[in-house]
């Protein structure tokens, strides 16, 4: 086979497909999510600023609509960071999965990796939460990304 059927066979295998995500969608994440740590047999994904990788359940519990405010960067404890805003539907889920899995670990998961790995110790009734990160050129980088989200979605309804 030639090196220009091989690539008609992958394109017609995208096309097909619905292009790439059709391939690899289980192994995406949206631009900001929670989703449970897995004790076993979840998706890998990396985490930030570690040289390590997480194991989360494939089901998100929060997505980028049940988000609906970035905060500015500011430094917390002096570590740099930024405030995420819930709908209110997003606090709604948020509470019912820190009830519903007390002594868990969530993951939230930031363009395309963990960025905190918050310990579940009660019920959690909030608006929001602060992400923060080791460096302010990475708190930048993920506000954006989150922001982007975020008007993304409110645009589209």
């Amino acid at each position: 086979m030639t090196r220009s059927t091989v690539l008609y066979v992958l394109f017609a295998m995208l096309t097909l497909l619905g292009g790439p995500r059709g391939l690899g969608a289980a192994e995406r994440f949206a631009p900001i999510e929670i989703r449970l740590v897995a004790p076993s047999g979840g998706q890998t994904v990396a985490v930030a600023g570690a040289d390590r990788t997480l194991q989360v359940e494939r089901e998100a519990l929060l997505e980028p609509a049940d988000f609906k405010t970035v905060g500015e960067v500011e430094t917390v404890d002096g570590k740099p960071g930024f405030n995420v805003g819930l709908t209110a539907a997003g606090a709604t889920k948020y509470e019912q999965v820190s009830t519903d899995n007390v002594g868990r670990t969530l993951a939230i998961v930031i363009d395309g990796k963990v960025v905190l790995e918050p310990k579940i110790l009660d019920p959690v009734k909030a608006e929001g939460f602060l992400v923060t990160v080791n460096t302010e050129a990475e708190a930048r980088h993920l506000q954006q990304k989150v922001r982007q989200a975020i008007v993304r979605i409110k645009s589209s309804h």
